[in-house]
């Protein structure tokens, strides 16, 4: 193979190099700062560009542990809560949940990004905290617009935090241009 030819896919590697170290983590935090149960009346936020918006099976209720459905802000069997991200598709990194009753197992809730199930979630570790558990989640950088939450027992969980990482515009510009050129290229051992 020729330096000529080479050149489009070194070019494009590096392109996806550099990307990866300009892509921007958000953290967005769903507790709230006050002690209590509050109705969601706003529930959207926006970091960095990016927004989220938060819906349920049932009404959205704020604590100081999390976001959750219903009176309790528990997302317990059967309740769901979803986090929808805009402009763009978002990749999920890692999150805090809350669980009322002792430690969050996989079984506690089912995850899915764009309609289509998550399973490679990891436990990272559980610590217990004013009457409450935590458990840091590592949830494997799932891409998608829509993550999901559904409660799959009754021992209820809440969002406490969700931290994603959103591509830099800059990033996929610049992998578009080596992908361009590398086709130039292609397009141009084929005529040869």
């Amino acid at each position: 193979m020729k330096i000529k030819q080479l050149l489009p896919i070194a070019l494009i590697g590096l392109l996806g190099a550099v990307g990866s170290a300009s892509a921007a983590p958000i953290t967005f935090s769903f507790d709230s700062s006050t002690y209590g149960t509050f109705l969601v009346t706003t529930p959207t936020m926006t970091q960095m560009g990016t927004t989220v918006t938060m819906a349920g099976s049932d009404d959205l209720y704020n604590t100081s542990q999390g976001i959750g459905v219903g009176g309790d802000a528990l997302t317990s069997l059967g309740e769901n809560i979803s986090f929808t991200f805009t402009p763009n598709s978002v990749s999920l990194l890692s999150g805090v949940v809350f669980e009322t009753a002792n430690t969050l197992v996989g079984s506690d809730f089912a995850l899915f990004g764009d309609g289509s199930l998550l399973s490679n979630i990891s436990f990272v570790n559980t610590w217990f905290s004013g009457g409450s558990y935590f458990t840091s989640l590592d949830f494997g950088n799932w891409t998608a617009t829509e993550f999901n939450f559904v409660g799959m027992s009754s021992n209820g969980f809440k969002i406490k935090k969700l931290t994603v990482d959103v591509p830099e515009p800059g990033m996929v510009a610049m992998l578009g241009l080596g992908l361009l050129m590398a086709g130039v290229a292609t397009r141009r051992r084929r005529k040869s």
